[in-house]
């Protein structure tokens, strides 16, 4: 049986060019007072932005087929906050998010910009992770974006209809970047795939960084979907710096986002996330979740590439 299963997925990650990067000392939980009650060289800066109600009534809004530019700031800094508000009037899943580093031609992130903050399709239940949150009509990301050059940031509205609503970013202006840091980047797809017998490259990064979040959106429209069933047995290989083997592996595609025994429901822990859990219209099963890393980021020192494979486990009635 071959099964026509959509798939969305984006794994965020830092990245740097270097061929050799100082490794930053690994901070344990003794030590985040330190963190937290430093006061360093840096100031801050928030800007808001597609608001006319208050005090910039000349600010730019999302009127149909319009592109916004939020930020286009000189260096070094890092973006620390995306404070995003659900955007009334439309289709707010359809405003598209560029971010360019250092003055580059082609944007380094593009994808929507709702997929961006984790709320997928602008359709998932409240959930939080350290890095980001949807909360009731309103999103927050807080994964640090650094830049040493310029960065420049753009929303844009490809729709007919006006999307009315507002965001803040927050952004530090710091003395230099650390030659360790990379820059965050994120792969994203979004696709349909032969399921089960098909296998599906993910991510494939060339060069040196670390996985630090990840989400992963599954539908299969099918009664052998159901309960989540199928659907959940996508095993993920990650090949490593070239290795020939994976690395890194997880048998199943709930437990590469930290659950176990399908997808029971919505719920969060602060790092996974099921934030989906759907019966389709023929019986099946949309399923969508989100991890956020810390002490377990996937780290890698020249290449990542990570797979979607169902292939280990064709059971009736898949084979």
């Amino acid at each position: 049986m071959r099964i026509t299963k959509t798939i969305k997925a984006a794994f965020l990650a830092i990245t740097t060019v270097l061929t050799a990067a100082a490794a930053a000392d690994a901070q344990t939980g003794s030590e985040l007072w330190q963190e937290i009650s430093a006061v360093k060289d840096r100031k801050t800066h928030m800007v808001p932005q597609t608001w006319t109600l208050d005090k910039y009534p000349e600010a730019p809004t999302l009127t149909p087929h319009t592109k916004i530019t939020l930020l286009d700031q000189e260096g070094p800094g890092v973006v620390t906050m995306f404070h995003v508000s659900d955007y009334a009037g439309g289709d707010d899943s359809q405003l598209i998010l560029r971010i360019w580093y250092d003055n580059e031609q082609k944007p380094s992130i593009e994808m929507p910009l709702m997929d961006f903050l984790g709320d997928i399709q602008s359709a998932t239940a409240p959930f939080f992770t350290v890095h980001f949150s949807h909360v009731r009509r309103s999103h927050n990301f807080r994964l640090p974006m650094p830049f040493r050059k310029n960065i420049r940031i753009e929303v844009e509205n490809p729709t007919d209809t006006y999307l009315m609503g507002y965001m803040e970013l927050q952004w530090d202006e710091v003395k230099e970047i650390p030659k360790q840091c990379g820059y965050l980047r994120v792969s994203y797809l979004a696709g349909e795939m032969a399921f089960p017998h098909e296998e599906l490259t993910l991510c494939d990064i060339q060069s040196p960084g670390a996985i630090v979040a990840h989400w992963l959106q599954l539908e299969g429209d099918h009664p052998s979907c159901a309960d989540g069933q199928g659907i959940c047995e996508g095993n993920h290989e990650i090949y490593l710096d070239g290795d020939t083997d994976p690395t890194y592996e997880s048998l199943g595609a709930e437990d590469f986002y930290g659950h176990s025994w399908g997808f029971p429901g919505p719920e969060t822990d602060g790092y996974a996330a099921i934030v989906r859990a759907e019966r389709t219209p023929k019986g099946g099963t949309l399923a969508a979740m989100v991890r956020a890393r810390s002490t377990d980021k996937i780290t890698f020192r020249k290449s990542c590439k990570i797979r979607l494979t169902y292939k280990h486990d064709l059971g009736e009635p898949y084979n």
